[in-house]
C-alpha cells in the first residue's frame, strides 16, 4: 500500500478510537456526580433530566466528530485518487 494512503488509515483510525476513548471516559467520569445528586430524593427527578440531556449532548458532539473524521477520510480517498496516488494491488 503507498505511504501515504497508510498515513491516511491511521489518521483516521486514530481519530476514530481516540473519539470513542474520550467519550467513554467522559461519560465515566460525568455519571460520578450524577450518580452521587440521584440520591438526594428532593432533586432526583431533575438531575435525571439533567443527565438525560447531557448524555444526549454529548453522544451528538461525539457521533460528530466520528461523522466529520470519516467524511474527511472519503475526501481524502478522493484526491488522492484523483492526484493520481495509487494503492497497492495488496492494499485494495
Amino acid at each position: 500500500m503507498s505511504r501515504i494512503y497508510t498515513l491516511k488509515d491511521i489518521v483516521h483510525q486514530a481519530v476514530d478510537e481516540g473519539a470513542n476513548t474520550v467519550e467513554d471516559v467522559h461519560q465515566r467520569v460525568a455519571a460520578l456526580p450524577f450518580d452521587q445528586l440521584e440520591r438526594i430524593a428532593a432533586i432526583e427527578g431533575l438531575v435525571r433530566r439533567a443527565r438525560g440531556f447531557h448524555d444526549q449532548v454529548a453522544g451528538t458532539v461525539y457521533d460528530t466528530v466520528r461523522a466529520v473524521n470519516a467524511r474527511v477520510d472519503e475526501l481524502a480517498e478522493d484526491a488522492l485518487a484523483r492526484s493520481g496516488v495509487q494503492r497497492d494491488e495488496a492494499g485494495d
